[in-house]
């Protein structure tokens, strides 16, 4: 018998891994647990606020560095995706605390990272203020970018400007420092003193961050961010899209002027990006690909029953659910462009073998290596970054979501607003226009757009609803944000 953590593993006829429960189950016991999460004794905070990760036996915090920015910004890339998917709003204020923790400590305004995110902090404190391999009164402009952006997301989905002004703070403190960069420095550093803004490590590879903010931006009006985009976007071109310098992002990792480390997470999200941004790159058919292959062949472990596991980086160099789901993610995305059913075999073997991290309990334990990450769970590895990988892939390949339940699997707008009832669906978007995919169990008989009804159209890409009744997708494209799909004629 072989196990995986506290499971014994499943295979199909061919010896192929299979999941040891659904991915939407998964889903749903991670989530559950940071419904309920663990509360801190002392200051009556659940640990998400207070720890990056914590031991399951027995059950206590983990005494390493907690990592604010980035776990609160893959906080928001889930609820942007579980919410239209699950319709439980309960998470909406759940990131609403976290946000908040984030704009009442970050730095001082008359400092030079004034308004700033910290990327980094003492654990169990609560009070961010920068820790260990940053040091403290330090950040992560890549995080500040990632956070900047969850600001103006979650401000698209709650309609509070006060995150659309924490978005654009953090923008503009990384214009002001912006820079053309080289092969040795990237347009923004990797690590800066926040009081008199010295540069503690130069190099990052991780800009895509900064790209999707400066996108948002333009695209809601602030047209002075669209040529700073355009020259990040070239310097990613010029140089980590050429040499593979692929490092740079994870806040426990010392400090590394060399750039001697490499890790998963910087290429496969510019992949990620890439593919949902084809119009910037005219050969992104080729470079995808290339970026997906690359992270197989630097951080794949060999075959597990057919399932590649990805190791984490070069500096902590162990496989793990969250970037193995990430990988898997990517390969159903391109999967879904390509037809390729390489990538369609490794995105479902992979992600089957991330669902052994997840237990009945809801711990999700970021590994399977003894003794460090066997029975340690991160916030980021085994919730907010992994629970929206495993949505991506249903998006792409919608056979792998439920059967008997209705899910939107992928939205091009922020869903501000969703339930669901028997034989019917209603949302409210951000954006008048957008495209929405979901799995429902039943027959569409209309679909409404402020009241009025869309038509049924043959081809997907055209402006109405279609509907195939083998997959059970429902497509829907719209020009007003007020949407109801029924089992029956409305009106």
């Amino acid at each position: 018998m072989y196990f995986i953590n506290e499971h014994e593993i499943v295979l199909d006829e061919l010896e192929r891994l299979q999941p040891w429960t659904s991915y939407d189950r998964v889903i749903s016991l991670a989530m559950n647990f940071i419904k309920n999460c663990p509360v801190d004794a002392d200051s009556d905070l659940p640990w998400y606020l207070l720890y990056s990760c914590f031991w399951t036996d027995p059950l206590r915090p983990t005494v390493w560095p907690d990592n604010p920015a980035g776990k609160f910004a893959w906080a928001v890339t889930t609820l942007l995706k579980y919410y239209p998917y699950s319709g439980d709003a309960s998470h909406i204020e759940i990131v609403r605390a976290m946000l908040d923790r984030l704009i009442e400590y970050r730095v001082p305004s008359h400092w030079e990272w004034g308004n700033a995110p910290y990327a980094s902090a003492h654990p169990g404190k609560g009070v961010y203020f920068g820790a260990r391999a940053d040091g403290e009164y330090a950040t992560e402009p890549d995080k500040v970018a990632q956070v900047g952006r969850a600001f103006i997301d979650f401000y698209e989905m709650t309609g509070d400007e006060k995150y659309l002004r924490a978005g654009e703070d953090c923008a503009a403190v990384l214009l002001k420092h912006l820079i053309p960069g080289d092969e040795n420095s990237s347009p923004l550093p990797f690590r800066v003193a926040v009081k008199d803004g010295r540069i503690i490590e130069a190099y990052t590879a991780d800009m895509i961050p900064l790209v999707r903010l400066f996108d948002e931006l333009a695209r809601l009006g602030r047209q002075q961010y669209q040529a700073p985009r355009d020259a990040v976007l070239e310097w990613l071109f010029k140089y980590p899209l050429k040499n593979n310098l692929w490092k740079g992002y994870f806040e426990d990792i010392r400090v590394d002027v060399e750039n001697g480390n490499r890790d998963q997470l910087s290429p496969l999200e510019t992949a990620r990006y890439l593919l949902s941004n084809p119009s910037v790159d005219p050969n992104w058919r080729d470079t995808v690909p290339v970026l997906i292959d690359w992270v197989e062949k630097t951080f794949g472990a060999p075959p597990f029953f057919s399932a590649v596991p990805i190791h984490e980086q070069k500096y902590c160099y162990y496989v793990m659910g969250s970037h193995t789901a990430r990988f898997a993610s990517l390969c159903a995305n391109w999967y879904e462009k390509s037809a390729d059913e390489r990538y369609r075999e490794m995105a479902v073997r992979s992600l089957n073998w991330a669902t052994y991290m997840a237990n009945e309990d809801g711990l999700v334990t970021v590994g399977v290596d003894r003794p460090d990450y066997y029975n340690q769970c991160w916030f980021t590895d085994g919730y907010f970054d992994f629970v929206p990988h495993f949505i991506d892939a249903m998006a792409s390949i919608p056979e792998l979501a439920p059967d008997d339940e209705d899910h939107m699997l992928y939205s091009s707008t922020v869903i501000q607003e969703i339930t669901y009832q028997p034989g019917q669906i209603r949302y409210r978007t951000f954006d008048q226009s957008g495209m929405q995919r979901l799995k429902i169990i039943f027959e569409p008989a209309s679909v409404t757009c402020a009241g009025d009804a869309l038509p049924c159209v043959s081809d997907a890409s055209l402006e109405g609803w279609s509907f195939d009744p083998i997959s059970r997708v429902l497509s829907i494209h719209h020009r007003k944000n007020d949407i109801c799909v029924s089992a029956r004629r409305l009106g």
